[in-house]
């Protein structure tokens, strides 16, 4: 999916902060989900907007707006599957996140308990599907 192999490559940036990139991912799996739900407004709205010439008629079957439809909905869930698939592991970024040597400095005073904590809890989560 390209969608997803976009976001994937602006994901790869080393300057980017963990906490970011899983909102990223999840905003975009929200938005795709989001697209997915108002699917009968965007086909009506295409209609409305798209219209053959006069003079042209073309056959089409009885179902071409279901088929659309099914279409778009399917194509929906293909991008959410593929982004799920591939940041399986986005709460691993967080763990990544401690291990910059940058931010060692800031650890002396006060460790991020909080993005241990987050790591802790998906490594839970895999444990419990596996």
């Amino acid at each position: 999916m390209p969608h997803v192999d976009i976001l994937f490559n602006q994901l790869q940036k080393r300057k980017t902060e963990s906490a970011q990139d899983k909102t990223a991912i999840d905003n975009f799996e929200k938005c795709i989900v989001d697209v997915r739900n108002k699917i009968d407004d965007i086909i009506n709205e295409a209609k409305s907007i798209c219209t053959e010439p006069q003079g042209y008629k073309r056959r089409r079957s009885n179902n071409s707006s279901h088929d659309h439809q099914v279409a778009a909905l399917e194509v929906c869930d293909n991008i959410v599957n593929s982004a799920s698939d591939r940041f399986q592991f986005k709460d691993h970024l967080v763990a990544a996140s401690l291990f910059f040597h940058e931010h060692f400095g800031e650890y002396c005073g006060n460790f991020p308990d909080d993005k241990l904590e987050t790591t802790c809890l998906a490594y839970l989560e895999l444990e419990k599907s596996c």
